[in-house]
């Protein structure tokens, strides 16, 4: 696989590692294994090359960044006795919408700047 992008990342909550982007459809964080960006992959869609990965590397970063809020769902899902399969995907969705928000927050005005060009 051919790395496309890295970034260094420390989250607010210490965290020191970096973000690879391999293609556009594999992503590693620090140590991990690549893994799929399915998420990623339909976000991105009609974005240059360039914009998409800056966006990727991104929402990559997001994960870490937001990582301790979904303490509050794993106690909220737990407390509601939900079973682990909803549990889990409701996880997973969770984090991806705060992936994506801090995306948001973090690129500002040029998030809907990049995504306003497909609609010219």
């Amino acid at each position: 696989m051919k790395l496309s992008g890295t970034l260094k990342v420390k989250t607010w909550y210490g965290l020191s590692t970096t973000v690879k982007l391999f293609g556009t459809a594999w992503a590693s964080i620090g140590p991990l294994p690549p893994h799929p960006q399915l998420v990623n992959i339909v976000l991105r869609i009609g974005l240059s090359r360039e914009n998409s990965v800056h966006l990727q590397l991104l929402h990559e970063t997001g994960h870490l960044q937001t990582l301790p809020i979904l303490i509050v769902p794993v106690v909220l899902f737990y407390y509601l006795s939900l079973p682990l399969f909803p549990a889990v995907i409701g996880l997973l969705v969770i984090s991806e919408i705060l992936a994506e928000f801090y995306v948001m927050a973090k690129e500002g005005k040029n998030y809907f700047r990049i995504y306003g060009s497909l609609w010219r």
